[in-house]
């Protein structure tokens, strides 16, 4: 069995208790902030998202897609995920706006040309194709189009370590076929694939470890949404800085495709 089935399988299997986690109050909240901030940036480069293609890959319940939907409902929306449970719930969800499909993101080809792809905690999916992954995702832009990716890094050693010990010991990741990337890595993948990063952020900072991977420290997932939202404005701030890019657990970059 390749990585990619083994992903597929995972998430199948898992599929109930990851879409649980993310109904916490606090990831909720700390996600909310974190969306809040990002179309901010966005809306400076995209002044609307009526009559844009719009695509969420590896979507999962295309919840991301929903965010866009309800900025504006004048768009077009798309979504994908390799999980059969994944996608049958993002159907019975989400399934009202946006025409969402199965498909692998390493086979995944289309004539169609989107306006912006959105591609969240995804790629560390399938790090031995990472390369084929973004290519079929450039390929699908276009010219002057926009990539939003948020993705596991590290740039601290210690970082490294922790996140492995965590893919070993916690049966809602999948040790053998995902893994985070070198924060240095990750750049170099983004400017080889001809995307220009116009906005980038370290943002995986305290908030994020308490609140936004729920099933990683699920025992640190304390106090309410109030909280959980101060942090993640602590975490952007933190994260557009020096320290920042040196203890960060995540990093979140929009790209623009040449035109």
């Amino acid at each position: 069995m390749n990585n990619s089935e083994k992903q597929r399988e995972h998430f199948n299997t898992i599929s109930e208790r990851y879409i649980s986690g993310r109904s916490n109050k606090n990831h909720l909240a700390y996600k909310n902030e974190l969306w809040n901030q990002i179309f901010h940036e966005l809306e400076k480069e995209q002044k609307t998202f009526s009559g844009k293609k719009i695509l969420e890959a590896m979507s999962g319940e295309s919840e991301i897609l929903f965010r866009f939907f309800e900025r504006d409902s004048n768009g077009e929306y798309f979504g994908f995920d390799y999980s059969d449970s994944m996608v049958l719930s993002a159907k019975a969800k989400n399934g009202h706006y946006a025409q969402i499909f199965q498909a692998d993101i390493l086979k995944w080809k289309e004539p169609v040309k989107y306006d912006i792809i959105i591609l969240i905690g995804g790629l560390h999916h399938v790090p031995d194709h990472v390369s084929l992954a973004l290519k079929n995702i450039v390929d699908s832009l276009k010219p002057g189009g926009l990539f939003i990716n948020f993705e596991p890094t590290h740039n601290f050693f210690l970082f490294r370590w922790i996140r492995e010990r965590i893919y070993k010991k916690n049966s809602l990741f999948e040790e053998n076929s995902e893994r985070g990337f070198e924060l240095k890595d990750y750049e170099n993948l983004l400017s080889e694939n001809a995307l220009n990063t116009i906005y980038k952020v370290y943002n995986g900072l305290v908030g994020y470890v308490l609140y936004y991977n729920p099933d990683a420290f699920p025992w640190l997932n304390i106090g309410t949404g109030k909280i959980a939202s101060l942090f993640c404005k602590l975490d952007i701030f933190l994260g557009k800085t020096f320290l920042g890019k040196i203890f960060s657990f995540a990093t979140f970059t929009i790209n623009r495709k040449p035109n």
